[in-house]
């Protein structure tokens, strides 16, 4: 494993609620839920921003014309005949945002010390 992150870390990114990273388990139900709405927008804008990395000009207007017809079997087959597993995506995201969002809290926690 490499030295960017150790073992205990990583396994606290996977196992533990973004919350728990981050010294949140204190907020209302409310605001949590207000808080993974936010959270979820933004993983979804950026598998969409990989999604789009993905495809030529050419399938970017083909795409574009699926999404405004609204027909997600269609959608989905064309994702799947460019080897675009969303899924996966959405998965990768989420972990990246979730180390990105502990990683900025402790480094604020460091400055505070």
């Amino acid at each position: 494993m490499s030295n960017i992150i150790d073992e205990q870390q990583l396994n606290d990114i996977l196992d533990k609620d973004i919350f728990e990273l981050i010294g949140g388990k204190e907020l209302s139900e409310e605001k949590k839920k207000e808080l993974y709405l936010k959270i979820g927008e933004t993983i979804e804008n950026r598998a969409i921003a990989r999604i789009d990395d993905k495809l030529s000009d050419a399938e970017k207007e083909e795409w574009l014309k699926l999404i405004d017809a609204g027909d997600k079997a269609k959608m989905e087959e064309f994702l799947k005949s460019k080897n675009i597993d969303v899924a996966k995506l959405v998965v990768e995201e989420a972990l990246i945002y979730k180390l990105e969002i502990a990683s900025l809290f402790k480094e604020s926690q460091k400055t505070k010390e």
